[in-house]
């Protein structure tokens, strides 16, 4: 599903892009390389929003492994279109009917004086982002993958 070229449209749309496009291959291994691009208004306060302007640009590069015994994991990269990465890992396991999903990750923000306001910014913003995305993932899989 996270790799489904519907679904990252349709998620990227339901998290807030005014635009998106991506592009997505599959590796012999049956890992898979995702490059996101989206663009987000700029929903900040004035002092960020001077880095940034109207609106953000947001560049995902997501490494999916091949599932192994109903675990699944991938590498993540995201640039911003100001001064600030988020990298990490997002590691899934299915239980049952459950899936539990963990990222982890590093918001760096690369600003004299503000980088810290910055970064606590910016995850309180991909909390919220990523609470948006698994309501939107619950909801795609509860309709079965059919657009609401």
């Amino acid at each position: 599903m996270l790799t489904d070229d519907e679904y990252i449209t349709e998620r990227a749309k339901a998290t807030g892009a005014l635009t998106v496009t991506h592009t997505r291959t599959v590796a012999p291994d049956g890992s898979v390389d995702l490059v996101i691009v989206r663009t987000l208004p700029a929903d900040m306060p004035s002092y960020a929003r001077s880095f940034v302007g109207e609106t953000l640009t947001i560049t995902e590069h997501q490494v999916w492994l091949p599932v192994d015994d109903a675990q699944g994991s991938a590498r993540f990269d995201v640039r911003f279109s100001a001064p600030l990465t988020f990298t990490g890992t997002v590691a899934m396991s299915v239980e049952g009917t459950n899936t539990s999903v963990t990222t982890t990750g590093e918001i760096k923000a690369s600003i004299p004086f503000v980088g810290g306001k910055i970064e606590a910014l910016a995850l309180e913003q991909t909390e919220r982002y990523l609470r948006k995305e698994q309501e939107f993932a619950d909801g795609w899989l509860t309709r079965g993958g059919i657009i609401a």
